[in-house]
């Protein structure tokens, strides 16, 4: 894992049940991980820390969450790729921002945690399209890639109406 692993975790705003430090502790497993297995949990571990499954929202710090799970899906081919698949495929217009939290845009405008998850979801849409053309992985995450490319296709995570 490169650049992730710079992210002050503690510096992203969130409820009283966001872990910043799970979701360090998560990646330093993730760049550590000697197995698919481990890199596999650690993946899960990340992403339990910066969201609230049973609410269906995403903390701010989904948006570095993503940027590592980007990494891994572009790196680690198995699991821990199919792991990370998945939690995209998840939040995909399934998942809303935890109330009360937004972020900046460049601009110093607010902006919803699922807008910067999406556009980041879209400007990786190549590493996408690697992993649906790649028949060397006998694993789910071909076709999962290609479900999550059906998504970007099919317009906004935020007006299913509105296409790009």
């Amino acid at each position: 894992m490169d650049g992730s692993t710079t992210v002050d975790w503690s510096a992203m705003p969130g409820p009283a049940w966001y872990r910043p430090e799970a979701a360090a502790g998560a990646v330093q497993d993730l760049a550590a991980a000697v197995s698919a297995d481990g890199a596999a949990l650690a993946v899960g571990r990340l992403v339990d820390a910066v969201g609230n499954d049973h609410a269906g929202t995403l903390y701010p710090a989904a948006v570095p969450a993503v940027s590592v799970l980007l990494e891994v899906i572009r790196d680690l081919p198995g699991k821990p790729r199919i792991e990370a698949l998945g939690v995209l495929l998840d939040w995909w217009g399934c998942f809303a921002p935890e109330p009360g939290y937004t972020l900046q845009d460049d601009d110093g405008r607010p902006v919803e945690v699922t807008e910067v998850v999406e556009r980041q979801i879209r400007d990786a849409a190549d590493v996408l399209r690697t992993v649906a053309d790649d028949w060397s992985d006998g694993s789910p995450a071909r076709k999962m890639a290609k479900d999550l490319l059906a998504l970007l296709d099919a317009g906004s995570w935020l007006d299913p109406a509105d296409n790009h």
